[in-house]
């Protein structure tokens, strides 16, 4: 039998709560070995506080020997000591805290008075008595903090959970209530890290209204826990949580930049996924609620477009093809939304999935182009002939001319996260049909100056188009999808130029300044790419006036002087008129020290993009 802890003894503090003696007076093999008090942990009653001190498994709690019997002087609402009592009340929180939701199964072997509300959710209390239990010290800054918790985590649904949508809002409120970030090592080491990365979209000038929270405690603080709360073993680890978390981590690294980190969490996420084979439902656990089956389905498909995404950019591995997956599209139901429930609106999440989509086909895509550029290929296409590449763009053409029209309209920006929601897929659309776009032009045979500018022209273009608040609320992966505008632009300079392509590329590379300079402006991590643009346009109109250039340099604006508004609804009409007109000045090439400055922080690494 436990020793019941008197009410209110919960929100004292871990260095003040009473150590008692077990009433049963029985040790454990740990503490009966060295002939030590064995003393009730009341933060983890499955396990004395001296085998909790030592992070080992406990003994005090099983069954006595034949020939003894156990206390006879049980109170009213003690249960046996069998495994699963354990687990509950390890897991015991005050009835007006539970808020009942529809239970399709519930955990085996357990009685009535000991059935776990939904919003524990039973697949968690299952994985929860694998996990190892929060340490006294992190309980205690995951209690003091709770406020500000939810603060970032309302910045988080405000700002990230549109493209990263990992967590059930209602769902995630209610354990929030139940205080489970202050048990669950798992889940502390998710929420950890929403906030971590909420904070750091904050500092970076996500319009939020969360700054008076960064203020007080930074990114870097909620970034150390998470890593702190992760497990020692993936081999033994079998918590969803934790999976959540690592993909967190890794969305928390990228937007500071630290990219070593983001690949580190990427392999940790998919080496956990492996282990598991969660890529097929079939060996989720049994008895999942439907909300949890949505976060779950959420979270796959979210982090399979990470994954592309960063291939892409920093040329690596995909680690699952979308081929491998036996994962379903999610159906964009909270846990207060029932099935049966008629929606009022198209749902945002079908936006989100046709972006998914969107990633699919540029899995294809991509692994064309590096069997094309592959030293090793023993089958590949020729590259002279296109009809695989025209038959992607014809496929995302019909998928789009399916989709609804609200994700075809970039809305401005209103402050509602029920509307903002909808501009959000519209923006994530853009961008990524941008992306696809840039991978599909390096498919293309016999690439031309005009073609690969047209390209870059009508992508700056849908991107001056997409409202700020939202370009600063995606924020860093935004800025590596315009890295690949940069890679064309930069082949485009390398090559033989007349002077009115390079006019051409003059207005395209101050129209991407301007981009950037706005994206930049709050990043704290900032490379100032933006700047150095303008300095490498300045360094070319110079070339092209000491080689006598007329009109490339005639009633041109000074770099400097270029703003937004000047590419509302395109790149510069003028010069881009002039270079459709048949050029016939003679053509040269620029000198190599004028583009000494082209490698900018934000450029793709990868070494197949041929264009």
């Amino acid at each position: 039998m436990h020793y019941k802890a008197p009410f209110g003894v919960d929100n004292m503090p871990a260095s003040h709560r009473p150590r008692r003696l077990l009433r049963n007076s029985r040790a454990c093999d740990f503490c009966h070995k060295r002939r030590i008090k064995c003393q009730e942990n009341l933060l983890d009653p499955s396990r004395c506080q001296n085998c909790a001190e030592f992070d080992i498994s406990c003994t005090y709690l099983r069954p006595l020997r034949r020939g003894r019997s156990s206390p006879k002087t049980a109170g009213p609402g003690d249960r046996p000591d069998d495994g699963q009592g354990i687990a509950s009340e390890a897991r015991r929180v005050h009835p007006e805290e539970l808020v009942a939701l529809p239970s399709t199964t519930q955990p085996p072997q357990v009685g009535d008075d000991d059935r776990m509300d939904l919003a524990d959710a039973s697949s968690s209390a299952t994985n929860e008595r694998r996990s190892e239990p929060l340490s006294p010290a992190w309980q205690g800054f995951a209690r003091t903090s709770t406020s500000v918790i939810k603060k970032l985590l309302s910045v988080y649904h405000k700002t990230v959970y549109p493209i990263f949508p990992y967590f059930d809002p209602v769902r995630l409120d209610q354990r929030l209530e139940m205080l489970e970030h202050c048990r669950s090592r798992a889940f502390f080491c998710s929420v950890m890290a929403a906030c971590a990365l909420a904070s750091a979209r904050v500092r970076d000038g996500a319009p939020s209204g969360g700054q008076d929270v960064v203020g007080i405690m930074p990114a870097q603080m909620f970034f150390a826990a998470a890593e702190e709360a992760l497990p020692k073993d993936l081999l033994q680890c079998q918590d969803f949580d934790y999976l959540r978390g690592l993909a967190l981590l890794a969305l928390a690294s990228l937007q500071d930049a630290r990219i070593g980190a983001m690949q580190m969490y990427i392999g940790h996420y998919f080496t956990m996924l492996a282990i598991n084979q969660w890529h097929d439902e079939s060996n989720w656990p049994t008895g999942l609620h439907p909300t949890e089956r949505e976060e779950r389905r959420r979270l796959y498909w979210s982090f399979y477009t990470l994954d592309v995404l960063s291939s892409i950019v920093w040329d690596g591995c995909i680690h699952f093809q979308e081929s491998h997956a036996k994962v379903e599209y999610p159906t964009g139901r909270n846990c207060n939304e029932t099935e049966s429930a008629p929606l009022e609106r198209t749902h945002w999440i079908v936006g989100w999935n046709f972006t998914t989509d969107l990633y699919r086909i540029l899995e294809h895509n991509l692994s064309r182009l590096r069997t094309r550029s592959s030293r090793f290929h023993l089958v590949a296409e020729s590259v002279s002939t296109p009809s695989l590449n025209v038959s992607s763009q014809d496929r995302v053409n019909e998928l789009y001319m399916t989709l609804p029209p609200i994700f075809k309209q970039l809305q401005p920006a209103t402050g509602d996260p029920a509307k903002d929601i909808y501009g959000f897929q519209a923006a994530n659309i853009q961008a990524t049909m941008a992306l696809l776009k840039m991978v599909s032009l390096s498919l293309e045979a016999d690439l031309d100056v005009e073609r690969k500018c047209s390209v870059v022209s009508d992508i700056l273009a849908t991107f001056h188009q997409v409202p700020k608040p939202y370009l600063r609320a995606i924020s860093a992966p935004l800025i590596y999808h315009i890295g690949g505008i940069g890679t064309i632009l930069g082949s485009v300079m390398e090559g033989p130029l007349s002077e009115s392509s390079c006019c051409v590329v003059r207005d395209l590379l101050l129209s991407m300044a301007v981009l950037l300079e706005s994206l930049e402006a709050c990043l704290h991590r900032s490379g100032g790419a933006g700047q150095r643009i303008r300095s490498l346009v300045g360094r070319i109109e110079e070339y092209i006036g000491s080689r006598g250039g007329g009109r490339a340099t005639q009633a041109q604006q000074h770099p400097a002087d270029i703003s937004a508004s000047d590419f509302r609804e395109g790149t510069s009409k003028n010069s881009w008129d002039e270079a459709a007109v048949p050029d016939l000045s003679a053509q040269f090439q620029l000198p190599d020290e004028l583009l000494q400055d082209w490698t900018w922080p934000f450029a793709m690494s990868n070494s197949y993009l041929s264009f």
